[in-house]
């Protein structure tokens, strides 16, 4: 297999949100204090910035986990639906399928730190919460359908992300993941 193909799968991964890990790094400049808007009748949906920040983390975990299975090959793709808001979903299905399909699989952890809130709100139904990441991808290795490690040896190990969560406060799921565009706060 072309080096070129382990390295846009490698990417996509990675933006994909592929693994889970924890590591420390410098947090991004979160501007304006988060915000909060509800519907004057209804409830808010978290008691705190802290509480959702604390909601949004665990479901990217769950996702991250979940995205690790898959692409160890220990569970089926359609899993990263219960991790995953159902438009997200979709996209992630068809992320993953196609890494898979190239004979390519991952295993090892990717770990997320240095979250800050970015902004919560609600909806009629549902929360949405919003947060800043470093993802840390350095504990992972690539490797293709004979085994050998194909891991880009120039690939970037930690990466900013701004990641978007939709759902109920007990029930957030992955509804989002972009790499920051601004400087790297990793």
């Amino acid at each position: 297999m072309p080096r070129a193909v382990p390295r846009r799968l490698a990417a996509l991964a990675i933006a994909g949100a592929t693994l889970a890990g924890l590591a420390a790094c410098a947090a991004p400049d979160p501007g304006p204090e988060p915000t909060q808007t509800t519907d004057a009748t209804a409830a808010p949906l978290f008691a705190s910035d802290e509480e959702a920040l604390e909601a949004a983390v665990a479901a990217y975990e769950a996702h991250l986990a979940t995205t690790a299975a898959i692409l160890a090959d220990e569970v089926e793709v359609d899993a990263i639906r219960h991790v995953s808001s159902p438009e997200y979903g979709e996209q992630r299905v068809s992320e993953l399928t196609a890494f898979l399909d190239s004979g390519l699989r991952a295993s090892g952890d990717v770990v997320i730190d240095t979250t800050s809130l970015i902004e919560r709100h609600s909806t009629e139904d549902e929360a949405v919460v919003s947060i800043y990441a470093c993802q840390d991808v350095s504990g992972t290795v690539l490797s293709n359908s004979e085994g050998e490690d194909v891991t880009p040896s120039d690939r970037d190990d930690r990466v900013p992300l701004v990641l978007e969560f939709r759902g109920a406060s007990n029930d957030l799921r992955l509804s989002g993941n972009e790499l920051w565009s601004g400087d790297n706060f990793c």
